[in-house]
C-alpha cells in the first residue's frame, strides 16, 4: 500500500515538471491558453489608427475653427462711427409777408399788356423792391433764391412769372391767363396773327420738341437788346415771353447762355 501511494506521488510530480515552463493564462473566452512569452507587440487594428487620426484631425480642425471664429468675431464687432452733418439749405419763400399792402394797391390787372420793355409799369432792369412797388404787390419766389430765380406777383392775374437775375428783373413769361401784348397777342392766339402783325420783324426758330419760336426783333436801335418770343404749337400761341438778352432767349432763363 505504501509503495502504491509513493509511486502515484512520483508520477504526478513528473507531469507538473514537464509543464512548468508554460503557465496558463485566461484568454477572452475564459479558457486557458499558453503564454508563449513572445516579444512581439500586439497588432493594432488599422481602423483604430484611422479613427485616432480622424479624432486628432478633428481636434486640430476644431482648434483652427476656433481661431477663425475668434478672428471673425473680432472683425464683425468693429464699431462704425456715423457722423451726422447739418445740411446747408436754402430758405424758399412760399408764403408772402403778412403785410400785403406795404407796396400799395395792385396795378396789374386783366388789362395789363406786355411790351419789349416790361409788363405795364414793371420794367426790365428794376430791382425786386422797385418791381414790387411798381406792381403794387409782393413778388413771391417760385423756388430757391440766388443769383437767378423766378418770382410770381401775389395779387395779379394768373400766368405771370418774372425772372430775377443778379438782383434785377430781366424778363416776364406769360404761360396762361388774360395778359396779352400791346397789339393783342396772347395765349391761344393763332400763329397767323403774330406773322401778320410783325411781318419781317419775326425770326422763325424750330425747337427740338417740334414747336416753333417766333422771335420779334425790334427795329428801334434803342430796343436792340430786347426780344419778344412767341412759342407756337399746333398753329397757336402756347406761351410767350419778353425780356432782355441773353436771358430772354434761354429756356428757363437761369441756365448758362
Amino acid at each position: 500500500m505504501i509503495l502504491v501511494v509513493a509511486g502515484l506521488i512520483w508520477w504526478l510530480g513528473r507531469d507538473a515538471g514537464d509543464d512548468g515552463d508554460a503557465p496558463t493564462v485566461a484568454d477572452d473566452t475564459g479558457e486557458g491558453r499558453e503564454d508563449t512569452g513572445s516579444d512581439e507587440q500586439p497588432v493594432v487594428d488599422d481602423n483604430q489608427d484611422d479613427q485616432s487620426a480622424d479624432d486628432q484631425s478633428a481636434d486640430d480642425q476644431g482648434a483652427d475653427t476656433g481661431t477663425t471664429a475668434t478672428s471673425s468675431t473680432s472683425t464683425s464687432t468693429t464699431t462704425t462711427t456715423m457722423t451726422t452733418v447739418q445740411a446747408t439749405t436754402t430758405t424758399i419763400t412760399t408764403v408772402p409777408p403778412e403785410n400785403l399792402d406795404q407796396f400799395g394797391p395792385p396795378t396789374l390787372s386783366n388789362r395789363s399788356t406786355v411790351s419789349t420793355v416790361g409788363l405795364d409799369t414793371v420794367h426790365f432792369g428794376m430791382t425786386v423792391t422797385q418791381a414790387q412797388e411798381a406792381a403794387g404787390t409782393v413778388l413771391v419766389p417760385a423756388g430757391p433764391t440766388g443769383a437767378c430765380y423766378h418770382v410770381v406777383p401775389f395779387d395779379a392775374p394768373e400766368g405771370i412769372v418774372f425772372l430775377v437775375h443778379e438782383g434785377t428783373v430781366e424778363r416776364v413769361d406769360i404761360n396762361s391767363g388774360p395778359i396779352t401784348t400791346r397789339s393783342g397777342v396772347g395765349v391761344g392766339s393763332p400763329e397767323s396773327m403774330v406773322t401778320d402783325l410783325f411781318g419781317d420783324s419775326i425770326e422763325r426758330e424750330v425747337r427740338v420738341d417740334g414747336t416753333v419760336d417766333l422771335v420779334f426783333v425790334p427795329r428801334d436801335p434803342g430796343d436792340q437788346n430786347y426780344r419778344v418770343v412767341f412759342n407756337i404749337s399746333e398753329g397757336t400761341v402756347r406761351a410767350f415771353k419778353s425780356g432782355r438778352l441773353p436771358m430772354v432767349m434761354l429756356d428757363t432763363g437761369c441756365e448758362a447762355p
